[in-house]
């Protein structure tokens, strides 16, 4: 009972978001999380990925808790919620999920807003970046949405995507966008 609690309280927050329309102009409108699922309408999320020399990416084994793709990897994300921009939901989403302190300015940026639509949800995801050159221990993993944390290759991760197999990224064009730019991976290292 105490962690479906926390589960409720932390993990599938009932949040207020900005509402948009399929081209991502925001509506004026906002809405409740759950409607904005419920009713798939677009809204906006933010992807952190951290980086290693060894061209490999941070994924994370989401909660089997999970009410949506339990047990399944993913990149550190979240919502933006209302009032609040890319920089300051991808910092929060960082620390919480990752134990991470980070600047805004440590975060670059990726891709911005990009359409990513799976199963249960329409979004535009703005993904950022960060190199970081430390072993999986480093991160302090948040409990109750994040099993496990690992180093995955590059190549792996969009073996993953292809698949759509044991992970939540879905062969589209936000997770098509995040590959073309990791393939530059020497570019992003030397910015």
């Amino acid at each position: 009972m105490k962690n479906e609690m926390i589960q409720n309280n932390v993990a599938d927050k009932e949040e207020n978001l900005k509402v948009f329309d399929a081209f991502g102009n925001f509506t004026g409108r906002y809405a409740k999380r759950s409607v904005i699922h419920k009713l798939g309408l677009f809204h906006q999320e933010v992807a952190f990925i951290p980086l290693n020399d060894k061209k490999q990416i941070l994924l994370q084994r989401r909660s089997k808790n999970k009410k949506s793709y339990p047990n399944c990897w993913t990149l550190c994300a979240g919502h933006v919620v209302e009032n609040q921009t890319t920089l300051e939901a991808v910092q929060m989403e960082a620390n919480e999920e990752l134990g991470l302190n980070l600047k805004q300015e440590d975060f670059l940026l990726l891709i911005d807003k990009v359409k990513n639509i799976r199963d249960d949800n329409n979004a535009f995801t703005t993904c950022y970046y960060k190199i970081i050159n430390e072993p999986v221990n480093f991160f302090k993993k948040e409990d109750v949405e994040v099993e496990e944390l690992k180093w995955f290759d590059i190549t792996d991760f969009e073996k993953m995507i292809k698949e759509e197999k044991n992970c939540i990224f879905k062969n589209n064009e936000f997770y098509n966008s995040i590959i073309c730019k990791l393939k530059d991976f020497e570019k992003l290292k030397n910015s």
